[in-house]
């Protein structure tokens, strides 16, 4: 099963900011939607976002560099200061840039956690509607990707 326009949809809504649109959109996806494919979606937009961000001209960003962005990224909001574990947040970003190796984490924390990252990023970018959707497209085109 293709990842849908529905689950996009969800996605957008979450980086957009606008919750009760996104609470309403998950609400009417299945349960095999919101356990298997929409985590695929944030998996693959986690993915595109920090490659976008932390790999500028072929040049990784280097630890510092994510350390900085996972503290000013708890720093924005009092509820990501909360929800964040600066050790899980920068590990996954390492693991991803091939610069080590992720702690260990339960998939819901783990997906909590991509989640965050990648609306900080999206929002610190401000795409414009049309790059937005571009970036949705490519994160949907990579989740059918690792879906197979």
């Amino acid at each position: 099963m293709p990842i849908t326009d529905e689950q996009v949809a969800v996605l957008r809504a979450q980086l957009k900011g606008n919750r009760a649109e996104h609470l309403r959109l998950m609400e009417q996806l299945d349960s095999n939607e919101a356990n298997e494919y929409y985590p695929a979606l944030v998996a693959a937009a986690f993915i595109e976002a920090a490659e976008q961000y932390f790999i500028k001209d072929g040049e990784v960003a280097d630890d510092s560099q994510i350390i900085d962005f996972v503290a000013q990224m708890r720093e924005r909001s009092d509820e990501s200061s909360d929800l964040i574990n600066p050790s899980l947040a920068e590990s996954m970003i390492r693991d991803l840039l091939g610069k080590g190796e992720m702690i260990d984490a339960e998939p819901g924390v783990k997906f909590g956690h991509q989640i965050v990252i990648v609306a900080a990023i999206v929002g610190e970018r401000q795409f414009t509607p049309a790059e937005l959707e571009a970036f949705l497209q490519s994160a949907r085109s990579l989740a059918e990707e690792l879906l197979k």
